[in-house]
């Protein structure tokens, strides 16, 4: 069985939230996991954005880009905490999909937001049926069991 895992769980699984035991609980399972870029990418931002926020206050997107230039090393170890938890997992990195039609239609069909159509196409490609994701948008995806 392969689980797809979402950005969320990444994300408290690396960072303390209010759903970091659930994350560990999730990726300490001796289970197959996947995720494609777009996941990751998701991933890396949001953590980037709270790492932000804990030394700034506000967050705003100019000011973050900013400390890129003269302060990456506040976001150095937990990319690197990601980049190892991907590789020791290990996680599977699916290829985005490439439909855009299909993309369209799963977004009305389940009234979803680009990203996560991506995620559900990605899976329904590869035939993962499981989403370790902390999102209830994705309760309505039929093929999909939504864990925790």
């Amino acid at each position: 069985m392969v689980i797809y895992i979402d950005a969320n769980v990444i994300v408290s699984y690396l960072l303390y939230t209010e759903r970091t035991k659930e994350a560990r609980k999730i990726l300490e399972q001796e289970e197959a996991f996947a995720t494609t870029i777009n996941t990751l990418e998701e991933a890396m931002f949001i953590g980037m954005r709270l790492i932000f926020e804990e030394h700034y206050g506000d967050y705003k997107l100019k000011k973050l880009k900013k400390t890129l230039k003269r302060e990456f090393t506040i976001y150095q170890k937990y990319l690197n905490n990601l980049n190892r938890l991907i590789s020791e997992l290990p996680v599977l990195l699916l290829p985005p999909p490439s439909d855009l039609s299909q993309l369209i239609e799963i977004m009305e069909r389940y009234s979803l937001l680009p990203n996560d159509a991506l995620i559900v196409l990605a899976c329904k490609a590869h035939g993962i049926n499981k989403i370790a994701t902390f999102d209830s948008d994705f309760e309505n995806v039929e093929f999909l069991e939504k864990l925790p």
